[in-house]
């Protein structure tokens, strides 16, 4: 059950559900630092400020290491793609390269119960605020706070779903041990189509006000044009991601503009870090100086050296001597103070989702496909792809999301989404096309069936 095992933690300590933030993260980048530390669930949003500090520890629990600001669910996704290496020394790192992972796996056990605190946290919010008068507070920043709760647990859900499957879907708060214990899982689909209905309810309160590090409307159309492409409704999926490439708020801009810059018109939303609320995904890579536990391989590093990588060359470089051999660093999440930002969504995303939602409707745009897809190519200054039938461009387009998107963990899951693990990979087993439940709360949670064969 979602929480379980983190609310039997918690409790046993005394403090009651933690949901706050113990501020060291990016409450810090948004808050004055006067904010409350581990605040019970009954008090924790009684007025405006807590109200705000509320809204701001969900953003904190969706920059934790384990999950959008660290190695652990990023880690996990990346390494599962066949596109980089595990270098140390930790075994169940390297199970995601050879998909040998099983349910005692401490990376899943860790990402699983920090998203699942983040979906509590939304919960909080999303129950609390309605109900409160709020003196002071306008409506306009109240619904901006709910529209923020309802797309970051839309988002964790859609995490949750396409990395483990069929997962419980709370929406309402826990505050005891045994809140939501009745809840069962449902069918990944259906999850995927509660995630658009979250979505629907955050375009509703979203307001004009436009943020590049928080939720705002176009982070809703570009997260919504990409569930569905996941779930085939292609027509949806065009016109999602068309409201977001229609907007003047974004362009494809330079790769070195990307790679130094932050907010730029390439970002739809991106996770904001600062020299005081440094960001731990940079130091889970190797650098120039450090042979780390992440690296890309030998076969990315050529891809993205070759043509058809372009000008994407510059996202990793060869530090290789005498004895370090195969040594690459990526050159994304990078900068000196560890400042660096967290791409959720970029325009160019947006662009492969319609080129691909194009070449796949029931009445396919090649053109239009051919169109979308070059424009990226163009940007990279690599050959436009001159595909003239249906089955090439969404080859070219599935190549192009692999070099473009390369350190974003998107290669497992799109290769799961179009079930072609067992050809690229050679995962055939699709059993492991979906990752096992942690053993304890399968263990105490009598509603949560592990997957087969772990």
């Amino acid at each position: 059950m979602i929480m379980k095992q983190y609310i039997l933690k918690e409790r046993t300590l005394g403090f009651g559900l933690s949901f706050l933030l113990l501020l060291t993260s990016c409450t810090d980048y948004f808050l004055n630092p006067e904010s409350p530390q581990y605040i019970s669930d009954a008090f924790a949003i009684t007025d405006a400020q807590s109200a705000e500090t509320a809204v701001l520890g969900i953003y904190s629990g969706l920059q934790h290491g384990e999950y959008y600001g660290g190695d652990g669910f990023q880690s996990a996704a990346n390494l599962s793609g066949g596109d980089h290496i595990w270098v140390g020394t930790q075994n169940h790192y390297h199970t995601f390269v050879t998909h040998t992972y099983r349910p005692d796996n401490r990376t899943l056990n860790d990402s699983w119960n920090v998203m699942n605190q983040v979906v509590n946290r939304a919960n909080q919010v999303i129950d609390k605020i309605p109900q409160l008068d709020l003196a002071g507070l306008s409506e306009k920043t109240r619904n901006q706070w709910l529209s923020e709760a309802y797309t970051i647990r839309a988002l964790v859900h859609f995490d949750l779903a396409r990395a483990w499957g069929n997962i419980p879907i709370v929406t309402t708060p826990t505050v005891n041990p045994s809140s939501a214990s009745d809840v069962k899982q449902s069918p990944q689909q259906e999850v995927y189509a509660h995630v658009l209905s979250d979505l629907d309810r955050a375009d509703a309160y979203a307001g004009p006000d436009f943020d590049r590090n928080r939720v705002n409307i176009y982070a809703i159309y570009a997260f919504k044009a990409r569930v569905y492409l996941y779930l085939k409704q292609w027509d949806k999926a065009e016109e999602y991601a068309g409201r977001v490439i229609g907007s003047p708020n974004f362009e494809l801009v330079s790769w070195e503009n990307i790679l130094a810059g932050k907010n730029t018109k390439e970002s739809v939303w991106e996770l904001a870090f600062s020299t005081s609320d440094k960001s731990n995904y940079f130091s889970v890579w190797s650098s120039d100086d450090y042979r780390n536990t992440l690296a890309p391989s030998r076969a990315l590093y050529n891809l993205l050296h070759s043509e058809a990588g372009g000008k994407r060359s510059k996202l990793v470089k060869d530090v290789s001597t005498d004895t370090k051999l195969d040594y690459y660093v990526q050159l994304l999440y990078w900068r000196p103070n560890n400042d660096n930002p967290t791409y959720l969504f970029r325009i160019a995303e947006q662009y492969l989702i319609r080129a691909e939602a194009r070449a796949k409707k029931s009445n396919p745009d090649l053109t239009g496909a051919l169109n979308d897809l070059n424009a990226v190519r163009i940007r990279a200054e690599t050959e436009p792809s001159a595909a003239a039938t249906i089955e090439q461009v969404i080859l070219d387009i599935e190549n192009e999301r692999r070099v473009e998107l390369a350190f974003e963990a998107h290669r497992w899951f799109d290769l799961v989404r179009t079930e072609r693990a067992g050809e690229v990979l050679g995962v055939t087993d699709r059993n492991k096309w979906i990752f096992p439940f942690p053993y304890n709360d399968v263990q105490t949670d009598a509603n949560l069936d592990q997957n087969t064969d772990y």
